[in-house]
């Protein structure tokens, strides 16, 4: 049980660092407008979280697993 939460746990973090990472990178690859920092607001409330929650259950499934 202790691996399967710290899998989730680590998964979370790196599921959350990487969906900003693609999101920043998306903003400045494809040239995504800034105006009143909507698409900001947008990475910080759904993107990231999403990313948390993607990341935490596939960290907590490939650490239970073992």
């Amino acid at each position: 049980m202790g691996r399967a939460i710290a899998g989730f746990l680590l998964g979370m973090a790196g599921g959350a660092a990487l969906a900003v990472a693609l999101a920043v990178a998306a903003a400045w690859l494809f040239d995504i407008s800034q105006m009143e920092g909507a698409y900001a607001m947008g990475v910080a409330f759904f993107y990231a979280p999403l990313g948390a929650l993607v990341g935490g259950v596939i960290g907590a499934i490939l650490l239970a697993r073992e």
